[in-house]
C-alpha cells in the first residue's frame, strides 16, 4: 500500500493590531502581505530530448479538428463514437471553443443512452471518446523500456457531470503489447461509500492501488493542470502533480518509486497516454442522462532524460 500525502497550501492574512499613545485609543489594524502561494514542482532536473505538442488553433479557423489530432498522433489517434457507422455518427464528439481563462481547447463529450466503445458491439457494458499515441504515431510519442517522459496537459470537468461506483478514467497510460488489457496508471473519476471523488491509481497488472484521492466538488466545473513524469521500467518512478488553476490548489502530489510500469516482453512494445473520456457504464442509474463533456487543452509530450 502506498501512502498518499495530499497538500494543501493556504495563503494567510494575518492582521496585527497597534494601539495609539496617550493610551485608550482605538487599535489600527496593520495588513500583512501573505506570503506567495507555493505550488509543488519537480525536483528533478532533466535534458529535453523531443517534445511534441497538441494545441487547438480554434473553432472554424485553422485545421479541421480531427486533422488536427491526425497531425500529433498520427492517422488513427481518434477513438470517437461518430467515427463509427454503428455508433453515433452525425455528431461531433470532439470539438474546438474558447474561454476566456484557457484560450482555445477541446471539448469532449460522451451521451449516456447513445454512446457505445468504438464499433464493439460486444463490448455493452462500456463506452468511450478518448484520443491515443499508438503504433503508426511517431517514436517520440511512445515510451519504450526504461526511457522516462513527461506528460503535460490541462482539463475541465463539467460541473455537473457524476461518475459511477466502477470507473470514468479521463486519463490513461495504457502498454502496448505484454500483458496490456489493463491500463497501468489513470486519473478516474469513481464512486466509494457513497461519495464521488477524483484518484489516481497504479496497477502493475489487474489489482488498481489508489495512490491518492480527493473530492469531486473540488475539481468539477474548473480548469486544472496536470504534469506526469514517468520512467517506464519495472521499479519505475513516478511524479505526478494537479494544481487547480483558479486559486493553485494543489489537487495531487505525488512521488512516487519503486512502481512498476513495464508490461513489455520484446523491444517493440511500448506505453502510450490516452486522454479523453472512457466509462463503464453497468453502473447506469449513476451516471445522468444529459451529455457530460470534459475539455483539454495543451497537450505536450517529452522525452527527457533525467540528471543525475
Amino acid at each position: 500500500m502506498y501512502t498518499s500525502i495530499r497538500l494543501t497550501v493556504v495563503a494567510a492574512l494575518l492582521v496585527l493590531g497597534a494601539c495609539t499613545s496617550g493610551g485608550g485609543g482605538p487599535s489600527v489594524p496593520v495588513a500583512v502581505t501573505p506570503p506567495p502561494v507555493s505550488t509543488p514542482t519537480d525536483e528533478q532536473q532533466y535534458t529535453v530530448l523531443t517534445t511534441r505538442t497538441l494545441d487547438s488553433d480554434g473553432d472554424m479557423v485553422g485545421l479541421d479538428t480531427y486533422d488536427l489530432i491526425r497531425d500529433f498522433g498520427g492517422p488513427n489517434p481518434i477513438e470517437a463514437p461518430d467515427l463509427y457507422s454503428i455508433n453515433h455518427p452525425g455528431v461531433r464528439h470532439i470539438y474546438e471553443d474558447f474561454d476566456a481563462n484557457i484560450g482555445n481547447h477541446f471539448v469532449f463529450i460522451i451521451h449516456r443512452d447513445i454512446d457505445i466503445d468504438r464499433d464493439r458491439v460486444e463490448n455493452d457494458d462500456r463506452q468511450r471518446n478518448e484520443i491515443k499515441t499508438y503504433s503508426s504515431s511517431e517514436e517520440a510519442l511512445k515510451g519504450f523500456e526504461n526511457e522516462t517522459y513527461i506528460y503535460r496537459w490541462k482539463f475541465r470537468i463539467n460541473a455537473e457531470m457524476e461518475v459511477s461506483t466502477r470507473f470514468t478514467h479521463l486519463f490513461q497510460l495504457k502498454a502496448v503489447g505484454g500483458e496490456d488489457s489493463h491500463p497501468i496508471l489513470t486519473i478516474s473519476g469513481a464512486e466509494r461509500n457513497g461519495a464521488d471523488g477524483i484518484e489516481v491509481r497504479h496497477s502493475p497488472l489487474q489489482v488498481d492501488t489508489i495512490l491518492q484521492r480527493t473530492d469531486w466538488g473540488t475539481v468539477t466545473g474548473e480548469w486544472l493542470e496536470a504534469y506526469c513524469r514517468v520512467t517506464f521500467a519495472e521499479s519505475g518512478d513516478l511524479r505526478l502533480i494537479v494544481t487547480r488553476m483558479r486559486d493553485e490548489e494543489v489537487i495531487f502530489d505525488i512521488d512516487e518509486s519503486g512502481l512498476d510500469f513495464w508490461r513489455g516482453e520484446d523491444a517493440s512494445h511500448f506505453v502510450r497516454p490516452k486522454w479523453g473520456i472512457y466509462r463503464s457504464i453497468l453502473d447506469w442509474d449513476n451516471l445522468r442522462a444529459d451529455e457530460e463533456t470534459v475539455s483539454f487543452a495543451n497537450f505536450s509530450v517529452s522525452e527527457v532524460v533525467p540528471v543525475n
